[in-house]
């Protein structure tokens, strides 16, 4: 839920009639659509939304108890207010585990003051083990406060970085800040950064010897060996599903797209490590690729440099300015945190959780179950 796409539940300037709050269908999605396009950027279709469904392994077993999202109707029947609510799977302890992951809430300015009933039907929805979102924005972290926790590993307020492309990257921030002629001082801004980063910064390191880094156009049916795999090795862990069909799904938009990226780390044609770099643009206008999950099967080998600097250099042939992940101080991610010169503070902390199971609510306060990444949630569906 990103900041543009969570409004604030103010009271409303003057009295409107209450509207009616219903679950969605998919028949609403056109009316969705177009409320969202009111006042969001990246919006789903009707027919990626519909995929979202449609396309999910699990939706064979839910099409018939699961709530699509939420809406507000007004009394012309004008959908004012909506909030989508996609499953996703988990397995923790050997069980599976149904997340409800919330896209787009958005509301009419004059129905700003019933925003909270959407958001309380999604916090309170009986289909789903837990609800999550790693892409909670300014507007939306109050009432993920009032309801939800914050998940305990990790620092979800920062994000690290490193400079791909100098000379991209100074041309673009010296036209955020409004600064004339930023194409020709980007060469001597770009220059002053590469002495910079020459005294203080390390490089990322090749794969270890044995290990070969593989740029893929998708996924394969190898996945499935190495999702059966990861979980057999971390069976106490928190772990969103992993194999070939629920990567394709969950990543299907833009890796149909073109904007996805997926590095292995192979030993023998086996898969022993991925990541997976999305395309995007920072709220100021800036083009990057994001890290959003990287998995590894060889704990006593860190992949994640070598995965990484693959993904720099095509950053760099691709005037792609900079390569970052959110979410500091996670263990596994050191091997990209140590090198990354650079860190953005964000606005708000972006990633929290909610179950109304005590048991669950128990187990997932121990920082140890968790393995977060933007592959939870709605962060990594466009």
């Amino acid at each position: 839920m990103s900041a543009e796409s969570t409004p604030t539940a103010a009271a409303p300037a003057a009295f409107v009639e209450p509207p009616e709050l219903r679950p969605a269908t998919f028949d609403d999605f056109p009316a969705m659509h177009r409320l969202e396009s009111r006042f969001l950027t990246n919006i789903f279709t009707p027919d990626q939304r519909r995929a979202l469904f449609e396309e999910n392994p699990l939706w064979p077993r839910l099409a018939d108890r699961w709530t699509v999202g939420w809406v507000l109707e007004d009394g012309d029947g004008s959908i004012v207010g909506a909030v989508t609510n996609v499953p996703s799977p988990y397995v923790l302890h050997g069980e599976e585990k149904i997340a409800g992951n919330g896209l787009a809430w958005a509301v009419t300015e004059e129905h700003r003051g019933y925003a909270a009933l959407l958001m309380d039907e999604y916090f309170e929805q009986d289909e789903a083990d837990f609800v999550i979102s790693s892409n909670v924005g300014v507007g939306a972290t109050t009432i993920w406060q009032a309801y939800g926790t914050r998940v305990p590993r990790g620092d979800w307020a920062r994000a690290a970085y490193v400079v791909t492309n100098r000379r991209s990257f100074t041309r673009e921030v010296l036209a955020m800040k409004g600064i004339p002629l930023a194409g020709a001082l980007a060469v001597p801004g770009a220059a002053g950064l590469a002495v910079k980063e020459g005294f203080t910064s390390r490089k990322l390191a090749p794969a270890p010897e044995g290990f070969e880094v593989v740029k893929g156009r998708g996924f394969d049916d190898r996945f499935d060996a190495f999702w059966e795999e990861l979980r057999a090795q971390q069976p106490d862990v928190l772990l969103a599903v992993r194999d070939r069909a629920t990567l394709e799904w969950h990543y299907g938009i833009p890796l149909r797209a073109g904007r996805l990226w997926v590095y292995t780390a192979e030993q023998g044609g086996r898969i022993r490590a991925f990541c997976v770099v999305r395309e995007y643009t920072r709220p100021s206008g800036m083009r990057s690729m994001k890290i959003v999950d990287f998995q590894s099967v060889e704990p006593s080998v860190d992949l994640l440099p070598g995965l990484a600097r693959a993904a720099a250099a095509r950053c760099a042939g691709a005037r792609i300015g900079m390569l970052e992940h959110n979410g500091c101080d996670i263990p596994k991610m050191a091997g990209f945190d140590e090198v990354a010169p650079y860190r953005i503070t964000k606005a708000a902390w972006s990633f929290y959780y909610r179950t109304t199971d005590p048991d669950l609510a128990d187990t997932l306060a121990h920082p140890d179950v968790w393995d977060p990444s933007e592959y939870d949630g709605d962060a990594s569906f466009m």
